[in-house]
């Protein structure tokens, strides 16, 4: 069994399965998607998650009023030593920018939102590469790197869907963390690479979209009407569609097939999901803890084109 522990202030074993903060966060200013989540919904969903194992959190002060909403919930659960919290910076609303200045006050304010006077990553969020270049150099990460000095932040991450990017924030030096999102999972494994690099470096992954906006959640692809990242361009629907059948076939679960999947490879710590219910998270939960038949697995990965 792989190691999922992950460098926090006391080395904090990071349970397979992380909650995001997208979906809780979506509020009527900010949709993610679809609809409004209130705050009762999102802080018993984020009790229920850690409740039942999940210990890493990872959120953005771009998603709607998240950090709110999760600061309600870590008051209420208490034993944040046990837990691992995760934020971004570089596109708060306000605080907009990767320059030292806007990471220090994004970063304030999340430890104020969060109500926690420290936190165990940061991800430099979506910058281009234009933007990383002129971070790197104009004291942006300089900044992140003194917040790491007086341990206000944990560990650095970088949370971009550009893996040149990825491998450069590697090359650095600099990475603790990346959270590459999307391509890695049944539909696409163009981050096997990347995936590889941050391994040997010891880096840790926090794998997000492992259900390509729910297409493999193990309902019917054909009826799913989220299109985020125009997902139609980077994975075939009609392949999803052919798999989901195919597990419908064979009475087994996509979504556990794909986490089962992403799991086996050993650089992923977490996988980060995008519930906002506690039904939700029990339904990855109960997919996550599902015993798959190796077999089946194998006919399911020949079949297509995986092994």
């Amino acid at each position: 069994m792989k190691d999922n522990s992950f460098s926090s202030v006391d080395h904090t074993p990071v349970f397979p399965l992380s909650l995001g903060g997208a979906g809780i966060g979506s509020c009527n200013e900010n949709i993610f998607f679809q609809e409004a989540i209130s705050e009762k919904q999102a802080v018993e969903t984020i009790l229920y998650a850690l409740e039942n194992g999940i210990n890493l959190i990872d959120t953005s002060p771009f998603y709607g009023n998240s950090e709110k909403k999760i600061g309600i919930a870590l008051q209420e659960y208490g034993n944040r030593s046990s837990l691992v919290i995760s934020t971004k910076a570089g596109t708060h609303p306000i605080y907009k920018g990767y320059s030292g200045e806007n990471f220090r006050k994004s970063i304030e304010n999340s430890l104020k939102l969060l109500q926690t006077d420290y936190l165990d990553i940061v991800h430099i969020h979506d910058p281009s590469t234009i933007e990383f270049k002129n971070m790197m150099e104009n004291g942006g990460m300089e900044t992140l790197l003194r917040l790491k000095e007086e341990k206000i932040i944990r560990n650095i991450g970088l949370g971009v869907r550009d893996h040149h990017i990825h491998f450069q924030f590697i090359a650095s030096g600099y990475a603790d963390a990346i959270l590459p999102y999307l391509d890695y999972n049944l539909l696409s494994t163009k981050a096997g690479p990347l995936l590889e690099t941050a391994h040997k470096n010891n880096i840790s992954v926090l794998l997000g979209s492992a259900l390509c906006m729910g297409i493999l959640s193990g309902k019917n692809p054909a009826d799913s009407n989220i299109r985020h990242y125009d997902i139609e361009k980077d994975v075939s629907i009609e392949k999803a569609i052919q798999m989901y059948l195919w597990c419908c076939k064979n009475e087994v679960n996509l979504m556990a097939l794909n986490y089962q999947f992403i799991l086996n490879n050993p650089a992923v710590n977490t996988i980060i999901i995008g519930a906002s219910s506690k039904e939700e998270v029990e339904k990855s939960l109960h997919a996550y803890k599902e015993n798959i038949n190796p077999n089946l697995m194998k006919l399911f990965l020949q079949q297509f084109n995986l092994l």
